[in-house]
């Protein structure tokens, strides 16, 4: 898969296709918006959401730690959807086989759960943290004090496809003083943005990112 190193802030990071962050720094991964037991609050509601939705994305996470090694992995935000079910059983077993990374949960809006199921998954919570003159929060922060990198958003735009249709795909938003990620979790809609003219954006298309602007 074809990935886009961009530097920010004098950082190295590495735009991977499946819409995660590689910082080559710190060997940190960053990602937002997975709304695990998303599949299984819809399912209460009676629409039949397989929770394999949520085994493939921890397949996918497997395969980018194999490739590079991650010291830390940051969640930059509701991680969880809603209240405990069998889907946290899932990402608590599949992060007990990462004992030898450090796992950081940036609070988001959905993550209620109580503290003691979190550090039980071996989470680190916090409402915000920086690093090396970069700031993670889940919503953005205006008054941040340093590069601010948020979720939350769900960032996406149109793009016009071979056959001349539209396209909403989601993407990497970069601007002078902060950035939206996009959602990880494959099962969380999107929000169309308006990119001005000094936004940089990072498409993510099928197996590639593309630098659009």
């Amino acid at each position: 898969m074809k990935h886009f190193v961009a530097q920010i802030q004098n950082q190295t990071f590495h735009l991977l296709p499946e819409k995660v962050i590689f910082w080559e720094e710190q060997k940190a991964l960053i990602l937002s918006d997975l709304h695990i037991g998303k599949a299984s609050h819809f399912r209460k509601a009676g629409v039949p959401i397989s929770s394999h939705i949520h085994v493939n994305e921890f397949f996918v996470l497997d395969a980018i730690i194999e490739e590079f090694n991650p010291e830390k992995i940051l969640f930059v935000g509701d991680l969880f959807h809603s209240d405990h079910n069998q889907e946290w059983d899932l990402f608590y077993n599949w992060a007990h086989n990462y004992e030898h990374v450090e796992l950081i949960l940036i609070k988001g809006n959905h993550d209620i759960l109580p503290e003691s199921l979190y550090r039980n998954s071996r989470l680190k919570v916090v409402e915000k943290l920086l690093i090396d003159n970069i700031e993670f929060t889940h919503e953005r922060n205006e008054k941040s004090d340093g590069y601010n990198i948020s979720g939350h958003l769900h960032p996406a735009v149109s793009m016009v496809g071979s056959g001349k249709q539209y396209l909403k795909l989601p993407c990497f938003l970069f601007r002078e003083d902060h950035a939206f990620l996009p959602a990880f979790g494959h099962f969380t809609g999107m929000a169309k943005i308006k990119p001005s003219k000094k936004d940089n954006i990072f498409v993510v298309a099928e197996n590639e990112i593309i630098h659009v602007s």
